[in-house]
């Protein structure tokens, strides 16, 4: 028998009324994080492209997010989410039990949110792949709705994401490590190595959440670039 490229870990319902699923994708040829293994959230009931079309992605799974909706995401929605997304539709992609977690993260990196905020995630799903893999990382857009504690929480496994001059003064009041996207660096973060050195995030490893390190900066990149610029200047 095959063995699956994808598993499902959780199924659930948004605030909004929205379906939504976790998935890990187990190998990648992302050139930028390396082959890590891809965890993305994914609309149920939507294909990806119909979901940013509509504006569904910045109201439901990728909120708080300037970029979503097709305003400079660098996330091709038409390939890895849409492969993933219709392979789940047509039952292709099996339930794995927490049980099972240490047969496929075990000697792992894994990339929490390779679309979607990870934050979607049951915290007890984070913190048993944290505790069996190698290394991570993971990025959130959605600590701006949350209550400072809960953000703050969060925090201690993702980097907080901030495009804005004013998103960034508010994550850095809120005492949060940043991920900042940006054509202009502030004095206070380090530029992504991958950006600077070619190093492959599973080889960085430096967007651990909140560890005690300086924060972030990427200039933004992918084909919607000159959109994120736009975003992120205004």
């Amino acid at each position: 028998m095959k063995k699956p490229t994808s598993y499902l870990l959780h199924d659930g319902i948004l605030p909004s009324g929205d379906a939504f699923i976790v998935t890990a994708t187990i190998q990648s040829n992302n050139r930028k994080t390396g082959n890590m293994i891809q965890i993305a959230i994914l609309l149920k009931d939507h294909h990806p492209v119909a979901g940013v079309k509509s504006g569904l992605d910045a109201r439901t799974i990728c909120e708080g997010c300037p970029f979503a909706s097709g305003n400079g995401c660098y996330v091709n929605v038409g390939q890895a989410p849409a492969a993933i997304w219709k392979s789940y539709q047509k039952g292709n992609i099996p339930f794995l039990r927490p049980k099972d977690y240490v047969q496929v993260f075990s000697g792992r990196k894994v990339r929490f949110g390779s679309y979607g905020n990870p934050t979607l995630i049951p915290l007890s799903i984070v913190k048993s792949i944290a505790l069996i893999c190698d290394g991570w990382t993971g990025y959130y857009h959605n600590w701006k709705s949350m209550k400072p504690k809960e953000a703050k929480s969060w925090n201690a496994y993702f980097m907080a994401s901030t495009e804005t001059k004013d998103s960034l003064a508010m994550a850095e009041k809120l005492k949060l490590r940043t991920f900042h996207v940006s054509p202009e660096k502030p004095d206070s973060h380090i530029e992504c190595l991958s950006d600077s050195h070619g190093i492959e995030c599973s080889k960085c490893l430096l967007c651990v959440g909140g560890r005690n390190a300086k924060s972030i900066w990427i200039n933004p990149h992918g084909s919607g670039k000159k959109k994120a610029v736009n975003a992120a200047m205004n």
